[in-house]
């Protein structure tokens, strides 16, 4: 659901033989649909050079991608203002769904002006905001007020499979997911050592063992579920 495996085109893979390592780590993990997702920092440049780069990079990994992997075109999206300014998200999101990965500064507490944009891309927009890596906002990760208003919003909240292999963030992470407040996981794979997709089968086991499996099949079913609406 959220990973940096396009060559090229932001801070994760670097070229079309590390994509394709990335992609083998991730088969090897029992994950054979993955979301590429590359950085789109609004604030830095238009959409329509985004999706021309995204698309370009796609094109030199397309001839190479395994049989048995099956792949759909998104963006991690860095909110601000100035995105407001175009008409249409559609090519941000997963593929021919609404639903886009919507990054925020760290810091945000999501009151005031993080809501408001969260609440103006749905209402105005259409879009279902994931907020990715939900470990990364401090203030949100010990919210569960906050999160429960998110949720109810019917924003989609992502963790990353690596954060399990800390021990105080496996924690909570998995109180938060037997809570319902953390919905699906990724890896944010960006290379062999950063985001390495390996910690993918592990958090699986963790979340079974500490959550059950029927809270595992919920997760996956959510992803599922957006990546068939992204075809």
């Amino acid at each position: 659901m959220h990973s940096h495996i396009l060559p090229a085109v932001d801070d994760g893979s670097r070229n079309v033989d590390s994509s394709l390592r990335l992609i083998n780590l991730h088969l090897k993990q029992g994950v054979n649909n993955i979301c590429l997702t590359p950085h789109f920092y609004s604030n830095e440049e238009s959409i329509e050079d985004f999706t021309k780069r995204r698309a370009e990079s796609f094109e030199m990994l397309k001839p190479y991608l395994p049989e048995d992997v099956n792949v759909c075109l998104g963006a991690e999206v860095y909110v601000t203002n100035f995105m407001f300014n175009n008409n249409d998200f559609s090519m941000l999101c997963y593929g021919n769904s609404k639903y886009m990965l919507t990054e925020f500064a760290y810091q945000s507490s999501f009151t005031g002006k993080s809501i408001d944009m969260l609440v103006k891309l749905k209402e105005n927009y259409g879009i279902i905001p994931v907020i990715p890596h939900i470990e990364r906002y401090e203030k949100l990760f010990n919210n569960e007020h906050k999160l429960e208003e998110l949720t109810q919003m019917g924003v989609i909240i992502q963790t990353n499979a690596y954060s399990f292999n800390s021990f105080f963030k496996k924690r909570r992470l998995c109180k938060l997911i037997n809570n319902g407040l953390i919905h699906i996981l990724g890896t944010d794979a960006h290379s062999i050592s950063k985001g390495n997709p390996t910690a993918y089968k592990e958090a699986c086991r963790i979340i079974i063992e500490k959550c059950g499996r029927s809270k595992l099949n919920k997760m996956q079913a959510i992803s599922a579920d957006i990546f068939n609406k992204s075809n």
